[in-house]
């Protein structure tokens, strides 16, 4: 594969980047790659490593990939400048216990959920990533690869689509070729893609094969457990030669929602429907009367076990958003206590020397005589 630097063109320019573009400060471009302390760049036709500690301080967003922004000089320092609003966010719940979001990718078009077929499918893992896909804004589709190495691509690729109405379901093999023109026709000029799911089935792979070249790393799965290893271990925006953009992202096995109201809403849509026509508003779904989703039960337009994972994700949603409602009411004291300790000290500043409590100019009491 030849080595060649993309233009803005070739990485998803638009119209409407170009109006943000003449308004900001600085060389546009979009971050491949943000790592703490920096950025990898691509501007038009070059590739600018940037530096990147402060925009989070000064704008409160960290830089991801898949961002679009400006580089501007500081000091003889290429650095990042502004960060443009983003049409899209692939985001979870960051690890640990303050709840706040990793944001995966930016500016997307479509996420591909990736299943490998050489393995069992996992229906609620599956649920979940079609969550945060569909929470994020862009378009869900699910790719389930390997389908050279099973006899049942086709059943399997049924059973998910009961999973996922109205998301297009792909089974393809990059080693036979199978399906691969229907994934090409989401790698289009101007349109940005990203890989979501486990190490080992397949990711890397087919970024090469879309690519045309060794692009990413790939290793061999483990034959006892079908595990993979992880061979990326970071979040690459990679410019494809015949169009489009695709980012790779490290294997994730924890995916904890963040605020995926509406993603639950659509990955759901069936149990979403018949809430709606509980008789009443507060229903919990369990006994009361004229319950739509118990109906629905009833007549096997939702299963049990869908339900109960709705139920899972409704309650892991609903418990995030009383964390960050709690958070922010502690944030909320702690500000206002330094308001009015700086206030205080304020006050005292503007004292007279003779007045104030225990200063030079005495203690405060009378003297006795």
């Amino acid at each position: 594969m030849k080595d060649w630097t993309p233009t803005l063109a070739d990485i998803g320019w638009t119209g409407a980047r170009a109006d943000w573009a003449a308004t900001a400060e600085g060389t546009p471009g979009r971050i491949a790659r943000a790592n703490r302390g920096f950025s990898l760049v691509f501007t038009d036709g070059a590739a600018v490593l940037a530096a990147s500690g402060s925009v989070r301080a000064d704008t409160g967003i960290a830089p991801a990939t898949g961002d679009w922004t400006t580089i501007v000089d500081v000091d003889g320092v290429p650095t990042l400048g502004e960060i443009g609003e983003r049409t899209t966010t692939l985001a979870r719940r960051a690890p640990g216990r303050h709840p706040e979001p990793q944001v995966l990718a930016t500016n997307i078009d479509d996420v591909f959920v990736m299943h490998g077929l050489d393995r069992p499918i996992n229906f609620r893992r599956l649920e979940r990533q079609l969550t945060i896909a569909f929470a994020s804004g862009a378009t869900p589709v699910v790719l389930l690869t390997k389908s050279d190495e099973v006899r049942h691509a086709a059943e399997a690729a049924s059973s998910v689509e009961k999973i996922a109405p109205g998301v297009e379901v792909i089974p393809f093999s990059t080693r036979t070729g199978e399906n691969m023109d229907r994934v090409r026709s989401h790698t289009v000029p101007g349109r940005t893609v990203v890989l979501l799911g486990l190490s080992g089935i397949g990711k890397s792979t087919l970024v090469n094969e879309l690519s045309g070249g060794q692009v990413q790393r790939t290793a061999e799965v483990r034959a006892t457990d079908q595990k993979g290893r992880h061979t990326t271990v970071t979040r690459d925006l990679i410019p494809l030669p015949d169009g489009g953009v695709i980012i790779d992202t490290p294997g994730i096995r924890e995916i904890g929602l963040w605020q995926a109201h509406t993603g639950i809403a659509r990955t759901f849509a069936e149990i979403t429907e018949a809430v709606e026509a509980c008789r009443f508003g507060d229903c919990d779904h369990r006994d009361e009367p004229g319950c739509g989703v118990r109906a629905a039960v009833s007549d096997g337009t939702i299963t049990a076990r869908r339900l109960d994972h709705w139920r899972d994700l409704t309650a892991e949603d609903e418990l995030q958003d009383t964390q960050l409602d709690e958070f922010a009411r502690r944030a909320e004291s702690r500000d206002r206590a330094h308001a009015e300790r700086r206030a205080n000290d304020e006050r005292q500043a503007k004292r007279p020397s003779g007045k104030r409590r225990g200063g030079k100019g005495g203690s405060g009491k009378k003297k006795r005589r």
